[in-house]
């Protein structure tokens, strides 16, 4: 015995996966009692993981991200965690294709191991599942941060742009594809005839996804029927949703592309198209009526947004009279929503990265996001594709919406140059 080594397929490797094995499931059979849903997700996710360890660290990345717009359209019909499994492996995925992790600039790197210490020190007292789930997820920004902004992931990700953005515009042809055969759930949300097929339960990171892609799609390539084509399949179904963010993101997205390009007689005919592919379509329609039904309700700042002003100033006062201690490290997980049920009744969350991180986790925090995001900016990446994240992390937050945010950063990269 004195000799023997553990390998996977020796005897002690052999032993260490049956036991690894008992203890999963275990913890699955538990899952499963306790909530079906949350055991199918995760004998899903460990299904994919299981799929993404036998391919190459460029083919898992590949597959993972692909997976995302997919587990996005069809959210309604899959397990809820699912989705945060798939991601969180994605992330791991793109920290494994990065290493070895080398970096030009310190800003990055420093500004999100302080943003993981925050996190997990407020995540020691979360006392919910919702507040655990919120932890992972806030995990999941700094990881794919890491992972774009390293020399390696720059040189390495760009290979993966094709297959993954080709799985994004299948899955948003085939949602396009749902809601014009009047599948899933149409004025539901807002009651303006949008158009949500499978995604209502999560509208908004359905929305950021699909204006991601447009992004992505817009850059990913220089030929005028294949950026029109590519945006318009992205743009049409984010505006279908009623969602008003997603229309200043895309508005966003094509005032940097027309000045980008100089005013270039191509870029203007590119916007002048999409005018009328959106009033065509109805999706320009439906956005304009659901500002004409909100604006008959926002006469004053609480509320503005759909309400906005009175969740933000709800939420800022108890962290504002509690002193500078939570000033600088947060109220914690959670006091946001508990704030909002005892002021307005019901449990709201922050409606904006600049809340939940400012509040939750204090100052510091905010200061460590706001370098990271300052980072990513800074750095050799494809700063379009950032906009919608970071439009959404102002009105709406993004930090939640982690399938987007991930397909988003890996854009980024993925779009700075052509694969090789």
């Amino acid at each position: 015995m004195a000799g023997a080594e553990w390998s996977p397929g020796g005897r002690y490797g052999s032993a260490g996966i049956y036991a690894l094995s008992a203890c999963v499931a275990a913890a699955t059979g538990a899952l499963v009692v306790r909530s079906p849903l949350v055991g199918v997700a995760l004998v899903a996710a460990i299904g994919a993981g299981a799929t993404a360890s036998r391919l190459t660290r460029l083919g898992a990345v590949e597959l993972l991200l692909g997976a995302l717009p997919w587990l996005v359209i069809f959210d309604g019909l899959l397990p809820s965690l699912l989705r945060t499994f798939v991601t969180a492996a994605a992330a791991l995925a793109m920290l494994a294709l990065a290493l070895p992790l080398r970096y030009r600039q310190v800003l990055g790197p420093v500004a999100a191991g302080l943003f993981v210490v925050i996190v997990l020190a407020n995540g020691v007292f979360a006392t919910h599942s919702d507040q655990l789930t919120q932890v992972a997820k806030y995990m999941i920004f700094p990881a794919v941060a890491l992972a774009v902004l390293s020399e390696r992931g720059q040189e390495r990700f760009p290979q993966a742009r094709n297959l993954v953005l080709g799985s994004c515009l299948a899955a948003l042809a085939v949602h396009l594809g749902i809601v014009a055969a009047g599948l899933g759930e149409t004025g539901t949300k807002y009651e303006i005839g949008e158009k949500l097929g499978y995604g209502r339960g999560i509208v908004h990171e359905m929305t950021l996804t699909f204006v991601v892609v447009a992004a992505a799609g817009l850059v990913s390539s220089r030929r005028l029927p294949v950026q029109l084509g590519f945006f318009a399949l992205g743009a049409v179904p984010a505006m279908l949703t009623g969602v008003r963010s997603a229309l200043l993101a895309l508005v966003l997205v094509i005032v940097i592309f027309v000045v980008r390009s100089r005013f270039d007689r191509r870029a203007l005919a590119l916007v002048g198209a999409l005018v009328v592919i959106a009033f065509a379509s109805g999706a320009a329609g439906v956005v304009l009526e659901r500002f004409a039904k909100e604006s008959r309700t926002e006469t004053s700042f609480a509320s503005a947004g759909s309400e906005r002003g009175a969740i933000w100033s709800t939420a800022a006062t108890p962290w504002w009279n509690a002193g500078p201690p939570e000033w600088l490290f947060g109220t914690g997980f959670g006091s946001i929503e508990e704030a909002e049920i005892r002021a307005l009744g019901s449990p709201f969350v922050g409606h904006s990265d600049l809340i939940e991180v400012g509040i939750s986790l204090g100052l510091v925090a905010f200061l460590a996001w706001a370098a990271l995001w300052l980072a990513l900016f800074r750095a050799p990446l494809e700063g379009i594709v950032l906009v919608p994240l970071i439009v959404f992390a102002v009105v709406n937050g993004s930090m939640l919406y982690v399938a987007p945010l991930t397909l988003g950063l890996a854009f980024s990269a993925a779009c700075r140059a052509p694969p090789a």
